[in-house]
């Protein structure tokens, strides 16, 4: 294969990588899934090779388990690695909330409160699957302001390994309602330049998954 065909051929795994990252990130594929590489293939056209390379990939970094003579699932993490992958973020993202109020604009504000809004409109239609996908981009977009790209790819990764055990909590609507309203606050929080109030959201709000465990939520 000459080098102009063997960098396509990466580009497209890591194309696929991607798209079956945010997949799994938005619930499209849930914790214990299979996914059956001629699925994989049909759904985002591309070849066996290529799916076979991203599944090993992701594989690799923990987003799938692979077993014997079966093939890949989502992998599904335990309730004591998702307490670790919370407060994992939850360190990094306070902390990074000091860069992003300094490096807040206008136009960031108005994007934010846009993706709240569209959240909150989300719910109120009972479209979970919209729901997800705005969630993840106004994390995306909050974190995308620290102006620090590893640290974005960081959060992205922790978020997309831990958001599927999540969706326990979130099928109580009271929780989807306190979630909503989370993503408001954050937003006057940043318009008003008030780090403590925001870190204190950003705890509340990574932690509102465990009000889907009686142990965790007394």
């Amino acid at each position: 294969m000459s080098n102009t065909g063997k960098s396509l051929s990466d580009q497209a795994v890591q194309e696929l990588v991607a798209k079956l990252k945010q997949a799994i990130a938005t619930g499209t594929y849930q914790p214990g899934e299979w996914l059956k590489q001629i699925d994989v293939e049909r759904s985002y056209n591309v070849n066996r090779f290529t799916v076979r390379s991203a599944l090993s990939e992701l594989h690799s970094n923990g987003f799938l388990q692979h077993v014997p003579y079966k093939g890949y699932r989502v992998t599904e993490h335990s309730l004591q690695e998702r307490i670790a992958i919370t407060e994992a973020r939850e360190l990094i993202e306070c902390a990074a909330a000091a860069r992003v109020i300094a490096n807040m604009d206008s136009p960031g504000l108005q994007r934010l409160e846009s993706l709240a809004l569209e959240f909150r409109d989300a719910l109120n239609a009972e479209d979970r699957p919209r729901m997800m996908k705005v969630n993840f981009a106004f994390h995306r977009c909050f974190n995308d302001y620290c102006r620090n790209p590893h640290l974005s790819r960081m959060v992205d990764e922790l978020r997309e390994r831990g958001v599927g055990n999540a969706n326990r909590g979130w099928t109580k609507r009271s929780t989807q309602e306190a979630s909503a309203q989370d993503h408001l606050d954050m937003v006057e929080a940043l318009r008003d330049k008030n780090l403590v109030r925001l870190q204190a959201l950003i705890h509340i709000h990574l932690n509102r998954w465990r009000q889907g465990y009686d142990s965790l939520s007394s």
